[in-house]
């Protein structure tokens, strides 16, 4: 009886050091929804911690993982995605955002010669796709 009198108090702190843990870090917070689906929740606080922590590469690899999943496409998506391109930034999906900002920079009407090389690199990865 008296040890679990004392094991009870024990549990209890480490359980709440480890719930006030997580809720109290907001990366872990977010990916803890970004693991439940809740895109949305993840993508507003990884959103908010990259405008925080812009040096944090890890943040613009999970944050382009939620707009690419998402099938965003729009002006804050294509930012993140050049970032993850421009850095090379370990992305699992970097072939394939590859023609999506070679696209956008042709739209743009882009003929500097970063845009250029990125939309040179996106044909040949065509061809090579095609060449298969």
């Amino acid at each position: 009886m008296e040890m679990s009198f004392f094991i009870l108090p024990i549990v209890l702190l480490t359980l709440f050091l480890i719930v006030g843990i997580f809720w109290f870090t907001p990366e872990l917070r977010a990916n803890y929804f970004l693991w439940r689906g809740n895109e949305h929740k993840a993508r507003k606080l990884f959103e908010y911690l990259l405008n925080q922590n812009p040096e944090k590469l890890n943040l613009y690899r999970k944050l382009a993982q939620i707009y690419y999943m998402g099938n965003r496409r729009d002006k804050k998506a294509l930012k993140i995605f050049e970032i993850i391109l421009k850095l090379k930034i370990p992305f699992e999906w970097k072939d394939e955002i590859l023609p999506v900002i070679a696209k956008h920079y042709i739209i743009e009407g882009r003929k500097d010669s970063e845009a250029i090389k990125l939309i040179e690199k996106a044909v040949d990865k065509e061809l090579e796709n095609l060449n298969r």
